[in-house]
């Protein structure tokens, strides 16, 4: 599937890391704003873990297998923020043995504010006859909540226009990069060393010896 998503690549992508921006998706069909189990973040990845419940209305065929009460899962993405890359993992928390999915996707800049969602994955459903109705079924509803994804993606976007900026809550900034040696904070008056920074240190009085008085001869005059 290609998504286009009108923001920037790094837009987007720190939208999809932004615990808050997990809020909107309640308005998506047939699941529940998802609960946010787990997030870290480093120089390099980052993992954040969801919690979904299943919200919709099941057909007479998928309610004699499954308890709606039950169809709850972890959905597990793991970010390379260079690459813009993620893997997307979903676990069931019950009926394991009946569903797998796992896939990923890139973020790829394809104009001025404006790029595209790549997302290819696996799907299957392991159940008896009813397993190719049920993946395609499924299916649709991925597609479908991507471009309604995308819509509430740029929104979130465009009601924060400095979303990409370093802030010290931003899971991408989490960790910053080190200041260059010239910078401010450096040269800072509390970073240096009060002695180096002082003026008396460099005055000639503290730099050159004290002249020695002469001495008046002990048998001589004194003027």
């Amino acid at each position: 599937m290609d998504q286009p998503i009108g923001a920037s690549a790094e837009d987007a992508q720190s939208a999809f890391l932004d615990p808050d921006f997990y809020r909107s998706l309640g308005e998506l069909p047939d699941i529940s704003a998802p609960e946010v189990r787990s997030f870290s973040a480093g120089p390099d990845i980052a993992r954040i873990e969801l919690g979904y419940r299943f919200a919709g209305e099941l057909n007479g065929p998928a309610r004699m297998i499954l308890d709606p009460e039950k169809l709850t899962w972890s959905q597990v993405t793991e970010v390379d923020l260079a690459t813009r890359r993620s893997t997307v993992r979903m676990v069931p928390d019950n009926y394991a043995g009946l569903l797998s999915f796992q896939g990923w996707y890139e973020l790829n800049d394809v104009g001025e504010q404006q790029c595209s969602q790549h997302f290819e994955a696996d799907l299957r459903a392991h159940i008896p006859f009813l397993g190719p109705l049920a993946e395609r079924a499924i299916a649709g509803s991925i597609r479908q909540n991507l471009a309604g994804t995308a819509h509430l993606i740029e929104r979130f976007v465009a009601a924060h226009p400095h979303l990409a900026e370093p802030h010290p809550a931003h899971p991408r900034r989490a960790r910053p990069a080190s200041p260059p040696t010239n910078s401010p904070r450096t040269a800072s008056p509390r970073a240096a060393s009060p002695r180096a920074a002082s003026p008396r240190a460099a005055s000639p009085r503290a730099a050159s010896p004290r002249p020695a008085r002469p001495r008046p001869a002990a048998d001589g005059p004194t003027s």
